[in-house]
């Protein structure tokens, strides 16, 4: 089970998740070798390597094919099979003191697990984007995706369309249609962030 305390502003502060360690976990428990995972995810054997040993922040598209290829729900990666500690609510309800917190990519993003454990047709998430970072690869596949901003300034690129978003602006589009958010301010931003998983992803 995840521990928190909370922050100066009285909201929990949230331990990363190990996803090297989930990653490994996982693929001994099925059996396989790094090699064997790495061909059944798409993926090089030195990205499973440098997953596994925390030397690298995987994108959201590899932590897709990682938790495809092992079969098992993204919060699998986040979190220990055990993790839900309300008997009552545990399969429908995440606990904001008990959200996993990971990072992907290079340029410092954050996101927070909203989705309850296991396996679900939605998955929410809060994306933290630091002054100048964006989103390096996307999903997409069939389904929709959604959102709103939180806080800061975000420009959201859908198509050929750009917009920018502030506070309290919300959005909705296809995931068929490539797509990008960037933080171009000098500033911090954070945004909810919906999406549907449940269809097959195509990778780009």
């Amino acid at each position: 089970m995840q521990r928190t305390t909370l922050n100066k502003r009285g909201t929990p502060e949230l331990s990363h998740a190990d996803v090297g360690a989930r990653l490994k976990a996982l693929r001994i428990a099925h059996g396989l070798s790094v090699n064997e995972l790495a061909m059944r995810a798409g993926v090089s054997v030195g990205t499973v390597s440098q997953v596994e040993r925390n030397k690298a922040n995987p994108s959201v598209r590899i932590l897709e094919k990682l938790r495809q290829a092992l079969e098992v729900p993204l919060s699998a990666l986040l979190e220990d099979d055990d993790a839900v500690s309300d008997p009552v609510a545990g399969d429908f309800v995440r606990r904001a003191a008990e959200r996993p917190l990971f990072e992907v990519g290079k340029n410092g993003m954050q996101k927070e697990l909203l989705s309850p454990h296991g396996d679900h047709d939605l998955q929410m998430m809060v994306i933290m984007l630091p002054a100048g970072s964006g989103s390096e690869e996307v999903l997409v596949g069939i389904g929709e995706k959604a959102g709103l901003v939180l806080e800061g300034l975000v420009v959201l690129n859908v198509g050929d369309r750009r917009c920018e978003l502030r506070a309290g602006d919300s959005f909705q589009f296809k995931s068929t249609v490539p797509h990008s958010v960037r933080n171009e301010s000098r500033k911090a931003a954070r945004l909810l962030w919906i999406m549907n998983t449940q269809p097959p992803v195509i990778h780009l």
